[in-house]
């Protein structure tokens, strides 16, 4: 090869270079998280510092589904793959449409702009999608009883209906997360309807206490989310119920109610049969009167013997 045809080389190839860093893309917007079902935009913007486009081309796992040739009678042109369904209206030249996304879509999503001749030169940048399948409904609790009180045990569960990923589920008490020794689960079932999806299911088990009411009530909330595409959450508010009032309160309950009321002449009074049990707050006078009049009669037959 003689000297000349070096040096001519030489040029080309500097020539194509200066002409690469004219082209660039300066903006690809590809969603990584999309929806099932849903529709997504993307867009392949260049600068092409002066330079002529020869066309705009977009690839799915390396094959070609998009072209953008201004020069030709028909520039754009649409090849079919497999979840890759294009709305061929709402596209132009640097955004396409896709419609009726499904876990097909899913993969590596390339743009290639290229200069026009003799060179070509040619950029690219691609990015990845992924396809969510979103639940359908809300998350349901179930296994709530009508009323509750201090002491009941409260066991419950939070089910999300079928996503692909799997739901992350969140329980809390009063707008703070819940200690794992209440949780049991998560538990996931395959979905009959759609294999590739699962149902989540998460239990919260705990006792009522005084501190768990504020101001009369209770509130539990599941969350549910897919990060970044989906959150929900289900609210339930327990009213306290109140608490059981029973007809008579243990001996050693109206033993000390007695020693408060008589001091220490209680301990000279003689029982008369058994201690009555207290009666609700309405008669415990009629309590202690007969008391009183026991320890009277008893002390009258000592005076008298």
């Amino acid at each position: 090869m003689s000297g000349r045809s070096v040096v001519l080389l030489l040029v080309i190839f500097l020539l194509r270079q200066e002409s690469a860093r004219s082209i660039r893309i300066t903006d690809l917007t590809v969603p990584s998280h999309v929806v099932e079902g849903g529709s997504v935009l993307l867009e392949c913007h260049n600068d092409l510092e002066g330079e002529m486009l020869y066309s705009i081309k977009w690839y799915k796992d390396n094959r070609e589904f998009y072209r953008y040739v201004p020069s030709n009678v028909n520039p754009f042109s649409y090849f079919r793959l497999p979840g890759v369904n294009v709305d061929e209206k709402d596209s132009s030249s640097n955004v396409v449409k896709l419609v009726n996304l499904s876990p097909e879509t899913a993969g590596r999503y390339r743009c290639e702009v290229s200069g026009e001749g003799p060179y070509f030169v040619t950029v690219s940048d691609e990015k990845n999608i992924t396809v969510h399948l979103l639940p359908y409904k809300h998350p349901q609790v179930t296994g709530f009883r009508d009323e509750y009180k201090v002491g009941d045990i409260v066991a419950v569960n939070c089910s999300s209906s079928m996503s692909r990923p799997h739901t992350q589920l969140k329980w809390l008490i009063n707008d703070q997360p819940v200690l794992r020794k209440y949780i049991t689960g998560p538990w996931y079932r395959i979905s009959r309807k759609r294999p590739d999806a699962k149902e989540t299911i998460l239990q919260l088990r705990f006792i009522i206490t005084n501190e768990h009411f504020r101001d009369g009530i209770l509130q539990l909330k599941c969350q549910a989310s897919i990060a970044p595409l989906y959150q929900e959450e289900v609210v339930h508010h327990i009213v306290r119920a109140e608490d059981d009032v029973t007809d008579s309160k243990p001996v050693q309950v109206v033993e000390e109610e007695l020693d408060e009321v008589f001091g220490h002449e209680r301990a000279f009074l003689e029982p008369v049969g058994e201690i009555p049990m207290a009666e609700p707050q309405n008669d415990h006078g009629n309590i202690l009167h007969k008391s009183l009049a026991a320890g009277i009669s008893f002390i009258l037959m000592q005076v008298f013997l």
